[in-house]
């Protein structure tokens, strides 16, 4: 199910709407279950940022992989990266008795989502033409209101204290970071076998 414009324009004005921290922001998405599955729609609008997000990091750290090969590994990371916390929460919130808050959590996520990666991906941009330290400054700066805001989404969907919204994004942070670590060694182990390869046949 893709969303429309007109869907896609209500979600990125839902998400903007809980920045703005207006009282009703959660009234302006599509909770029911057609709206849940149109929001991962951002997915599809977030994955060419995402790519530029994923060269500037091969240009730092190259992977000996055929390009093919490297681009269905990154699109495989990108997909179970963004489908990952959706699953992870849905267990907790299953155990804490919330389940109700499930379709709210990753509507409100998933568009929330398209304003933390342009945010990231500008800051990328612009840390290009800054010296390095400034760079870095701005770059991290860039992540820490991304997650200050993705902590401001989770509270606003769950309606949940502080503390709560803060574990649901380590939650988030950690099975990002297990996802990644898996990718990134399975990249290496297969980068080693074809350099292995390469040897043998020589």
């Amino acid at each position: 199910m893709i969303a429309s414009g007109a869907e896609i324009r209500a979600g990125i004005e839902g998400a903007l709407a809980i920045l703005k921290r207006e009282p009703a922001a959660m009234a302006r998405f599509d909770l029911s279950l057609d709206g849940f599955f149109k929001s991962f729609t951002a997915m599809l609008l977030a994955a060419p940022a995402y790519g530029l997000l994923v060269l500037q990091r091969l240009a730092h750290e190259p992977v000996d992989l055929a390009g093919p090969l490297l681009f269905l590994l990154e699109a495989l990371s990108y997909v179970v990266g963004w489908l990952a916390f959706p699953v992870a929460a849905a267990i907790v919130l299953r155990l804490l008795g919330q389940g109700r808050r499930f379709v709210p959590l990753v509507v409100a996520g998933n568009w929330a989502a398209l304003l933390q990666v342009a945010l990231l991906v500008g800051a990328s941009l612009a840390a290009l033409a800054l010296p390095e330290a400034t760079g870095a400054l701005l770059t991290t700066v860039a992540v820490l209101a991304a997650l200050f805001y993705q902590w401001l989404v989770i509270k606003t969907a769950l309606e949940a204290p502080g503390g709560i919204a803060a574990g649901f994004v380590v939650l988030d942070i950690a099975s990002s970071m297990l996802v990644s670590g898996l990718v990134d060694r399975f990249e290496t182990w297969l980068a080693g076998m074809g350099a292995a390869s390469t040897g043998f046949a020589s």
